[in-house]
């Protein structure tokens, strides 16, 4: 039996005459994480939406996404409504504007359980309750509005909100955007203990090397909407074979360096 849970082939990604994906292969195992990297612009969240078929209708798509043996381009809307949220669950930028701000996070969630498991509305209830508890989030707060949440916290949110339906691939979309160092490494160290207690695989997309350093398995880098390298975490790491690469990692700041200009990437790379 294959350890490939989602297999991506070739997937182009147009708007009109706008090629904004080229070609893109890369595979995700079980219980694995593969990172995608690259500049804002550079295709990683285009891509991620394609996979869950949230693209608008004015993208031309082609290739193949394989997961579990299907392939989602050729879905009906239907069936991709029970795979999306329930087998592939998505963490987004933005928490803030990833909530409704005039529900509780608790009605939020529940929501959750009611439609993909319909739960009663006491049991869906139980359940926010104890999936809060797992990333976090104490019981006293379900009825509490987004806006009463710092960034951290609603990320949290978002994070129980993608794991209720206990999905085998979960896509991280830039999830520490925004946050502050020490709530980035609590919300980067959150995503591998849920990760490592389900066994699931994730997709997390990112342009700090540094944060996918600590968290991913592989490592696919990205540019102008091609794969220029991919690999081991270690091997690209340490071993970066594409100018591309070399460039994104000289620009991340070092404690032992002395220089005053971070080095920045030409537009000829």
């Amino acid at each position: 039996m294959s350890d490939v849970l989602l297999n991506v082939r070739g997937l182009s990604i147009s708007f009109g005459r706008k090629n904004v994906v080229v070609g893109t292969n890369f595979k995700i195992r079980k219980a694995t994480t593969t990172a995608i990297v690259g500049e804002s612009g550079s295709g990683k969240s285009v891509t991620a939406l394609a996979v869950l078929g949230l693209l608008p209708s004015t993208a031309t798509l082609g290739g193949e996404i394989l997961f579990e043996d299907q392939n989602l381009l050729m879905l009906p809307e239907k069936k991709m409504q029970r795979i999306r949220g329930k087998q592939i669950a998505m963490i987004f930028q933005e928490p803030m504007l990833s909530l409704n701000p005039v529900f509780t996070i608790g009605d939020q969630i529940e929501e959750v359980y009611r439609y993909h498991q319909k739960l009663s509305r006491k049991n869906a209830h139980f359940k926010t309750i104890e999936i809060l508890a797992e990333v976090g989030i104490n019981a006293n707060r379900i009825h509490a509005y987004p806006h009463e949440f710092s960034g951290g916290m609603r990320q949290r949110v978002m994070i129980a909100m993608a794991l209720a339906n206990e999905p085998s691939l979960l896509i991280a979309d830039e999830p520490t955007t925004a946050l502050d160092a020490t709530t980035s490494k609590q919300i980067i160290n959150l995503l591998i203990s849920v990760r490592e207690r389900r066994s699931m695989s994730m997709l997390f997309i990112s342009h700090d090397f540094g944060v996918v350093s600590s968290i991913a398995d592989e490592i696919c880098v990205m540019q102008s909407g091609k794969v220029v390298e991919q690999g081991s975490a270690l091997h690209v790491l340490q071993n970066p074979s594409h100018k591309y690469t070399k460039a994104l990692l000289a620009c991340r700041p070092s404690l032992h360096s002395k220089k005053l200009r971070l080095q920045t990437i030409s537009v000829e790379i």
